[in-house]
């Protein structure tokens, strides 16, 4: 028989023993290249081979074949007429069939390839007699269908069609997933011994989706999906979407274990995905009498053990309380713990339970609430997981660091995307600086900073940009920035961002629109003392070239210097701050008076050169919400050769810190530590370097 795509397959028999060797088929004076393969059937009549391998053309009927086994010549034949996939299937007795079905499905499909030939599946289709059935347990979600099926030992599941042989992941816990539609009159081969098995849809049935849910709130019948799907979700994302929806959908009820009275006590507070493969989990163990023998984290189908060496214990004194009194012992001075699992949930599970395994045996099992969310969201809980006086360094560089990392990238791959961007007035033809102002959730000083610009001629030959980086806000500061630009006659942009990103990438995409060769980062906090200041910056940076930035000063309210420049101190534990020359002394203090070269300045009023902005990268997203960027990006600058400068003359006032105190990943949670961490570990060496070329600072 040879098949429409070229599979040839010969059915020899034999009336004595076969030689060893491996087969090998000649037509004629060519030898069929290989892959090729044979099974030996053993009938009442005889022995019978039959050989599968690859035409590399038509044959004409009466051809000389030669059969060899190894060396010898074991059947010489002309080559027979044509016949069909149920002549060829009618020609071996019943006993055969379940072994010639499984070399052909099995071997024959794999090995050349003839998993969608249609002659094959059609055999393959004439040779299975069903002798059990796999039913149906719900209506398909999507292309997804589960089956109930019987027990089977380990080995190949394969779906047979009349158009296909299609290999299936092997079924778990009796429910077996088939991914696409099922052809009527199809055959699942189920591993040896078991028999074909025969497809029943049955009648009417809830969705997969819905018996999912069920199952997960304990309300579902047997067999149970969830096993089949947890096995195949972290490559499957119907069968993920799933699991997350019925977890959401249908979440367990949180619960903890706080009974005074009780020996254990346990809560898992939070169990979050990072949205890149791992878990970061926190919560509380009491355990006065030592009979705790160890933690697991247990999904749908997964239970991951927490490795003693990632428990990062902390105080919990909202314990303390509970169980001042308990009559077996307090929750001790550490009972809360911190841990990051990074590799241990490629399918995102939405909700979690912990196990906490007793030195007898016994298991005891609290929930967590549902722990799939906005990553942003996530990175400001883990934030503020810990108090920052609690945390170590191995607490930030081993548990928090990580996994606040990996969900501040996700969040920027979420807020990505090209932002809106809202003209008002007609823009100059020639700007000749840009400004960028970011905007996020403090408008309290908007109006005073643009009725200052309204002032200022030079301000009026400028390129006007805010970009608003709390997108909710749109509305409202279209409409104000639209009426103040009308009243002052003042053409200025706004850049909407499409979620919260943060300063740095708020002034990227401000930098990404702006038109002049210069480029003035301001925060919407800095109000100018007097006009004038802003042509005193560019005139600093047009009489040396190789200063690629320039800094001004900038006053607290209160008449004192916040900023001469900005310079690196190593704190206690040795890892360096960012500070500032004459902070504090009086706004006329004679060592504020002289413009100079700094090792950098603040992010608050920066004037740079398009050109070096734009080849060293811009701003660095990598901080989180707003912190070290400005520093990062004149270390940039100084490594690709360029100087950073002091202006005096130009002096303006900062209100500071007046937005960042607004957002919630960054107020009270340990954004800074983490920020300051990054920074050192990238230029410890440079900023030392950096510093020892100003010792008096």
């Amino acid at each position: 028989m040879a098949t429409a795509d070229g599979l040839l397959l010969a059915d020899i028999a034999f009336d004595a023993p076969l030689p060893d060797g491996a087969a090998h088929l000649c037509i004629g004076a060519d030898a069929l290249r290989p892959p090729s393969g044979s099974v030996q059937l053993g009938t009442a009549a005889g022995r019978r081979l039959v050989h599968a391998a690859r035409l590399r053309g038509p044959v004409v009927a009466g051809t000389a074949t030669v059969l060899r086994l190894g060396r010898t010549d074991a059947a010489a034949f002309a080559w027979p007429l044509a016949c069909t996939p149920p002549d060829f299937a009618a020609g071996f007795p019943p006993d055969t069939h379940a072994t010639l079905l499984r070399f052909l499905a099995g071997t024959c499909a794999r090995m050349l390839r003839a998993a969608n030939d249609t002659g094959l599946a059609t055999l393959c289709l004439a040779l299975a007699a069903p002798g059990g059935e796999a039913r149906r347990i719900a209506n398909p979600t999507g292309a997804l269908s589960a089956w109930r099926v019987p027990p089977a030992p380990d080995g190949a599941w394969t779906l047979v069609s009349a158009s296909a042989i299609r290999r299936l992941d092997p079924p778990r816990g009796g429910v077996l997933l088939i991914d696409g539609a099922v052809p009527p009159g199809a055959v699942l081969l189920p591993p040896t011994p078991l028999p074909p098995l025969r497809l029943v849809a049955g009648g009417a049935q809830a969705s997969l989706s819905r018996r999912v849910r069920e199952a997960w709130s304990g309300r579902g019948s047997t067999p149970s999906p969830i096993a089949a799907l947890a096995a195949r979700a972290a490559q499957d994302a119907q069968a993920s979407a799933l699991l997350r929806e019925a977890q959401l959908l249908a979440p367990a009820r949180p619960t903890r274990l706080d009974d005074p009275a009780r020996p254990v006590g346990a809560g898992l507070d939070l169990a979050l995905s990072d949205h890149a493969g791992g878990v970061f989990a926190c919560g509380w163990l009491r355990d006065p009498l030592g009979l705790v023998a160890g933690l697991s984290l247990r999904g749908p189908g997964l239970v991951r053990d927490i490795p003693h060496s990632a428990l990062h214990r902390v105080p919990r004194p909202d314990l303390d309380g509970r169980f001042a009194r308990a009559p077996l012992g307090g929750a001790g001075p550490q009972p809360g713990f911190l841990a990051y699992l990074p590799e241990c949930d490629p399918a995102r599970t939405a909700q979690w339970r912990l196990t906490v395994r007793l030195t007898g045996g016994e298991e005891i099992e609290v929930a967590a609430p549902p722990g799939l969310m906005p990553p942003a969201m996530a990175r400001d809980l883990v934030l503020r997981a810990a108090h920052p006086a609690a945390v170590t360094p191995a607490l930030l560089d081993e548990c928090i660091g990580p996994v606040a990392s990996r969900l501040h990238q996700a969040a920027l791959r979420e807020a990505s995307g090209a932002p809106a961007v809202i003209a008002s007035g007609t823009a100059l033809g020639r700007p000749t600086a840009s400004l960028i102002v970011p905007l996020y959730r403090n408008l309290r000083f908007l109006r005073f900073q643009l009725a200052a610009f309204a002032r200022d001629a030079e301000l009026r030959r400028a390129d006007l940009i805010y970009v608003l980086d709390s997108p909710e806000q749109r509305a409202e500061v279209e409409h104000l920035l639209r009426g103040m630009a009308a009243m002052l006659d003042l053409p200025l942009r706004l850049v909407v961002m499409r979620r919260n990103a943060g300063y740095a990438a708020a002034c990227n995409a401000g930098a990404a629109v702006a038109r002049a060769p210069m480029l003035l980062f301001l925060n919407s906090d800095v109000l100018p003392d007097a006009p004038g200041w802003l042509g005193r910056m560019r005139a600093r940076l047009g009489r040396d070239r190789r200063i690629a930035a320039v800094g001004p000063k900038l006053i607290f309210d209160g008449g004192t210097i916040q900023h001469a420049g900005l310079l690196f101190r190593r704190g206690e534990d040795g890892l360096w701050l960012n500070d500032h020359y004459c902070k504090g002394f009086p706004r006329h203090h004679p060592d504020a008076q002289h413009a100079r070269r700094v090792p950098g300045v603040t992010g608050a009023a920066l004037l740079v050169r398009r050109a070096a902005f734009e080849a060293a990268g811009g701003f660095c997203t990598d901080y989180i919400v707003g912190d070290f960027e400005d520093s990062d990006l004149c270390l940039k600058l100084r490594a690709a050769g360029h100087a950073i400068a002091y202006e005096p003359a130009a002096e303006l006032f900062h209100f500071e810190r007046q937005s960042i105190a607004l957002h919630d990943g960054h107020a009270r949670t340990l954004a800074g530590l983490l920020n300051r961490r990054l920074h050192h570990a990238r230029w410890d060496g440079a900023i030392a370097a950096l510093m020892a070329r100003f010792p008096d600072a």
